[in-house]
């Protein structure tokens, strides 16, 4: 059979000093593998040598999540050549090619393993050729990468083992055997399974062959339940030495010696379960491993209706039974002997009438026991022919658990998943549906395209089956189908069916979950109407409009209770996530809404009048006039009724806030509008008119007193008209300033008298500062030194948080990036320079980005920085300041 080789790497066109191409060596749960030197050139090749020659049979690759080459093409030779020779001379015979994938659909969390067959050919090298990478934002450096490596093959030379003539023959054939490729040589096993674990389990592999052989069928059984458990705790063993090693790089060593004392416990207690020095047989033949666990009646080998027939059959003379086991089924019952239809045996077996609920246990039966009864209506035939061929029949056939009725349904379930699986969701018992939901489940998770039926065959056969489940009385398995729901829309949906299929699937499923969300019982209506806005926030359903449409429909008066009250408030939680849409086609328009609102102001029932007015508030808000239309007239009459007048109270504080806002807007245009504006500027500076007469800005009274509460973050159009606070941040670590709560409000501890105002970000008195500026405006817009105007969009921003505004806030954002080291924002189109001027951000400090100085992460280090004893010498406004006193006290 196809066995794994071992080879070693001699040759790798670059690699990542990180993860250089000797992991590719090693197979096992910690390898990190190797990836190429950054924005390296394509294509890059990897040559491996085989420690052996052999017939090449497979060559299996693990890709790396988000490293992705497009393709690797594959080469070999047969050329004998050492491994000092160079080895980029060899003559090399093409094999063919395997294709990646981008790995988008899997979110870049999952490896893609690749296991290509190639013909038979002798082999001494291997060549891989790697081109470009597929590109995602994970993959900032044009890198590629593989995990890992397996090649398989056949030996020239087979292995002889020291056994006798005749067994070892026999075990070669089976390992020779070219159709035969062992599980436990596949990448997959040998990737993620403990290294001791997994050769413990090969050594048992081939002692299970030679048992076999030699006929030791129990101990062959006990081989194969142990390397069954075995490669559950080597999974197991291989997760928990990944994060001992996790927490060796972090230097948590308290954690590594948990985790070391973890395995070495788990793996004992894995050894000790799976009786591993008695299975091996290191010391010789072991007696125990023949033994049979639990000694069964040879009878117990014949079919189940045998098994029970022949239980029925037994009689207290012994002698009755020594011949043949089926012969009393023939004698009759006036021979005194124990036919199957005698009432005696057929009291001691049991009844098909309806038991007392006293008889617990021994009451409950399902559908499949019945199968292998006779009718009670034939115990008395004697001759009944049907009768005796089910009782004589050593082989029954296996008949099926679903009618004709019920193939036909579900025909399509059982062309995607199999008849057992679909056996279980039609099934009386509720733990067989369990276990279906469960099996249903894993088979969506783990679903691939390659091996099963398209996304859309398996996504309508699925939901048959779920939508049969819903309708389910036992709320565990209710319970478990809306979860497999969730699953469906939000993890099997995305990025593999169509929107046709999805929007049949939510027809299917809604009018079920809609009906259950007026269910009595709160645990199912609770359920029900979390699954609905689950599939409601999945983008592949949202897209389509379907369950807004549905929910937002006008309630009648004759609509139940619970119903129109879980509607209502899926309708509000609906606005409340995903806000009110102006598209027509997206059932969360204001008209539709308000439409919605009003018809359950009218419902008889009080709780969805309340859920229905807290719905006419939200819609208000965006269109007053549409609410308004759907309502009666605002009047005194109207008023009288008492839901009317608390929501027109509602109404009225909506008006008044908003009537205040407009008057606040109007005024602080005015104001700024009033003001002569420079033309040589874009602050709103006064034109000075020559004389030394200095008087305060208006404006600048008036935001002091009337706008306290305005955030901090000057941003101003070209227009120069207005002036807009946005939330500065504060020197310190870019936290907002609990100091800046107005515009020229001083902060807490640096007021010196009550009516004496300051900046808030250079804390400069205000008489000092209109002694070289001419107003606080022209103080904020051209001399503080603690701000600087943008130069990218002229906005004025704090200096402390220019980096952040260029990456994110400012209008070229996009133009920008952000360098791993120094942590500034750079120009993309100078990003490949900048690392010549690059110096790494310190731990625990802050950089400067004009003079690119790394400061001590403490209170006051920006203020400092820009205006102590030595202030920031790339700060244009450091200098200015500093010539203005010089001239005033000239």
């Amino acid at each position: 059979m196809p066995k794994k080789f071992d080879f070693s790497v001699v040759y790798v066109t670059s690699e990542d000093p990180k993860f250089r191409s000797t992991e590719f060596n090693t197979h096992g749960p910690c390898v990190k593998g190797w990836q190429s030197a950054k924005n390296c050139e394509y294509p890059q090749e990897i040559v491996i040598k085989l420690h052996r020659k052999c017939f090449l049979d497979c060559v299996q690759i693990l890709a790396h999540q988000h490293l992705i080459p497009t393709q690797a093409d594959l080469y070999y030779t047969n050329d004998d050549i050492n491994s000092s020779d160079d080895v980029t001379n060899i003559n090399w015979e093409y094999v063919g090619y395997i294709l990646l994938s981008d790995n988008v659909t899997a979110n870049f969390n999952s490896r893609e393993l690749k296991s290509a067959n190639v013909p038979a050919h002798k082999a001494t090298f291997v060549k891989l050729v790697l081109y470009e990478n597929h590109k995602n934002e994970f993959n900032k450096y044009n890198q590629v990468s593989l995990i890992a490596i397996n090649i398989l093959g056949m030996e020239l030379e087979h292995r002889r083992l020291s056994s006798s003539e005749s067994t070892e023959e026999k075990l070669n054939a089976i390992l020779n055997n070219p159709e035969y490729t062992s599980p436990y040589d596949d990448l997959y096993f040998i990737m993620y399974v403990d290294t001791d674990v997994a050769k413990i389990i090969r050594d048992m592999e081939i002692k299970k062959h030679v048992a076999v052989i030699n006929e030791r069928f129990e101990y062959a059984r006990k081989l194969k339940h142990a390397m069954l458990s075995l490669k559950t705790a080597g999974e197991k063993l291989g997760k928990y030495e990944l994060e001992k090693r996790h927490a060796i790089e972090k230097e948590d060593y308290e954690r590594a010696r948990q985790k070391k004392m973890q395995m070495d416990e788990f793996r004992n207690k894995a050894y000790q379960a799976a009786e591993v020095d008695q299975l091996l047989e290191l010391n010789g033949l072991c007696p125990k491993n023949d033994e049979c666990a639990d000694e069964q009646d040879p009878r117990a080998l014949l079919s189940p209706t045998l098994l029970k027939t022949d239980k029925r059959a037994v009689s207290p003379n012994p002698v009755q039974n020594h011949g043949s086991p089926l012969l009393p089924r023939h004698a009759s019952p006036k021979r005194n002997s124990p036919n199957v239809g005698s009432p005696t045996n057929f009291q001691t077996r049991g009844s098909f009438r309806r038991r007392n609920k006293s008889a617990g246990s021994l009451a409950k039966s399902t559908f499949e026991m019945y199968e292998e009864k006779p009718l009670p209506a034939l115990r008395h035939s004697h001759t009944n022919e049907f009768l005796r061929e089910c009782q004589l029949e050593a082989d029954p056939k296996i008949q099926s658990k679903l009618t004709d009725r019920e193939k036909k349904q579900a025909a399509l379930p059982i062309l995607v998943f199999g008849n057992d699986l679909v056996e279980k969701f039609y099934s009386k018992n509720y733990c067989d549906k369990e276990d279906g939901l469960n099996k249903l489940k894993e088979d969506l998770i783990s679903y691939d395209k390659s091996r099963m039926h398209t996304a859309n065959k398996t996504g309508r056969a699925a939901i048959f089956l779920l939508h049969r489940s819903l309708r389910d009385k036992v709320f565990s398995v209710y319970n478990l189908a809306n979860e497999v729901i969730r699953l469906y829309f939000t993890q099997f949906v995305p990025g593999r069916v169509t929107p046709t299929e999805v929007s049949r699937s939510v027809d299917k499923l809604l009018p079920e979950l809609l009906t259950k969300s007026g269910d009595t019982s709160a645990r199912i209506h609770h359920m029900a109407v979390h699954t609905i806005l689950t599939m409601a926030d999945c983008k592949n359903v949202r897209d389509l409009h379907i369950i807004p449409v549905h929910l937002s429909r006008p309630v009648s008066s004759s609509t139940h209770p619970r119903l129109a009250l879980s509607r209502a408030e899926m309708v509000e939680q609906l606005i409340l996530s995903h806000g009110i849409s102006s598209d027509k086609q997206s059932g969360l328009t204001c008209r539709t809404l308000s439409e919605f609102g009003s018809s359950g102001l009218h419902h008889p029932a009080e709780a969805v009048r309340k859920v229905s007015e807290r719905i006419l508030v939200l819609v208000y808000r965006v269109n007053p006039r549409l609410v308004r239309k759907q309502l009666p007239p605002d009047d005194d009459i109207t008023r009288r009724n008492l839901l009317y007048r608390q929501l027109f109270h509602e109404f009225d504080k909506i008006d008044l806030q908003r009537k205040k806002e407009m008057l606040e807007r109007n005024r602080l245009i005015q104001q700024c509008s009033a003001m002569p504006v420079n033309p040589d500027c874009f602050s709103p500076e006064p034109i000075s008119n020559g004389k030394t007469e200095i008087s305060k800005c208006p404006s600048t009274t008036n935001l002091t007193n009337h706008e306290p509460n305005r955030t901090d973050k000057l941003s101003k159009s070209k227009s120069g008209g207005d002036i807009v606070n946005n939330g500065l941040k504060s020197e310190k670590g870019g936290q907002s300033s609990s100091s800046a709560s107005g515009i020229s409000t001083p902060s807490n501890g640096s007021q010196k008298e009550e009516d004496e105002k300051q900046c808030i970000f250079c804390n400069q008195l205000e008489t000092h500062i209109l002694t070289a500026s001419n107003s606080m405006n022209s103080h904020y817009w051209r001399s503080c030194p603690m701000l600087i105007r943008c130069a990218e969009c002229s906005q004025v921003v704090e200096v402390a948080t220019l980096t952040e505004h260029l990456l994110v806030e400012c209008e070229k954002h996009l133009d920008y990036t952000q360098c791993s080291h120094c942590s500034e924002a750079v120009r993309i189109e100078e990003y490949q320079n900048h690392p010549s001027e690059c110096s790494e951000l310190s731990e625990g400090s802050n950089r400067c980005p004009l003079c690119h100085e790394n400061l001590e992460d403490e209170e006051g280090c920006w203020r400092k920085h820009f205006m102590g004893v030595k202030p920031c010498s790339k700060n244009t406004r450091v200098k200015q300041t500093v010539q203005k006193q010089v001239v005033i006290q000239g």
